[in-house]
């Protein structure tokens, strides 16, 4: 069954890999803020069909797991301002090979919470990975020549890996309880909450550009970026998270040939090689896992 949770894992990085590039094209247009607000809106209109179209019952979630399912859903919101952010400042084939290690993330979780083992073989592949991520981040020219700026950058890369691993592991956890769909729409949910709050004080709910263009890509982000996590809990139940969370991980490869061939991105060779360390260790991960 392993086999199968690869296979799901693969699909998740997929639809992963393809939101980064197109996140990274509307928020450089739109602003990263109303890109983030915007698909969450979208997504969680398409997830609430799904869930009344399938019957499922939200009646059934305890109070104290709402509680956890706030705090995925604020946690979920800083993942995507910091990673939007990010994309909107840094080349998108630097950026996403960082937020990548969000596996190793994951996969930590898995171990200190869901008390999966992790062994030398894992622990050794993940270190590979954080090499990588060193490597990949080491031209700070490539982020506007403002040095401020280019460290901002890395760190909101850094801080989105941490957040999206523990995102996922929450969701990934409660799929046990609650099945695949209703721990995507509740934390989505909570995440969209949070973020038209934010919106309405800060009055960045308006869009300057409302062009179908644009919309229409707000509108492809939320259905591939969903779509990944879907696939990531039906992966769950087939494998062992850190099996999946491997498989889905090198999604950075989509957005990596995007950014190289359509935005003339030029990644310097010590940045390759830590790409190149990054997609080598997710693989031993899931080979050891």
């Amino acid at each position: 069954m392993s086999t199968v949770g690869i296979v799901l894992g693969l699909t998740a990085a997929l639809s992963w890999g393809l939101a980064d590039y197109f996140a990274a094209v509307a928020s450089r247009r739109a602003g990263s803020f109303r890109v983030v607000l915007g698909f969450h809106l979208v997504a969680v209109v398409l997830l609430a069909i799904l869930v009344f179209g399938t019957g499922e019952t939200l009646s059934d979630v305890s109070g104290g797991d709402l509680g956890w399912f706030l705090f995925l859903g604020a946690l979920g919101a800083l993942s995507y301002l910091c990673f939007y952010r990010a994309l909107a400042i840094g080349p998108i084939s630097i950026v996403s090979p960082i937020v990548s290690a969000y596996a190793a993330a994951t996969v930590v979780c898995a171990v200190l919470i869901g008390g999966e083992r992790l062994g030398a073989g894992e622990t050794l592949a993940i270190v590979v990975v954080m090499l990588g991520v060193l490597l990949a981040s080491s031209d700070l020219a490539q982020f506007r020549s403002h040095e401020r700026i280019a460290l901002f950058g890395i760190l909101l890369a850094l801080v989105t890996a941490v957040a999206i691993g523990v995102f996922v592991y929450g969701i990934a956890h409660f799929s046990a309880t609650y099945g695949w769909l209703v721990p995507i729409f509740l934390a989505r949910a909570c995440s969209t909450l949070f973020l038209v709050a934010v919106s309405l004080r800060g009055g960045e709910w308006r869009f300057p550009d409302r062009s179908p263009r644009l919309l229409a890509t707000i509108s492809l982000i939320a259905v591939v970026d969903t779509l990944g996590y879907v696939a990531f809990n039906f992966g769950v139940r087939h494998a062992d998270t850190t099996v999946v969370a491997t498989a889905a991980a090198p999604y950075s490869v989509v957005p990596i040939v995007f950014g190289v061939m359509l935005l003339h991105e030029r990644p310097r060779w010590a940045q390759w090689a830590g790409i190149g360390l990054v997609i080598t260790g997710l693989i031993l991960l899931g080979l050891f896992a």
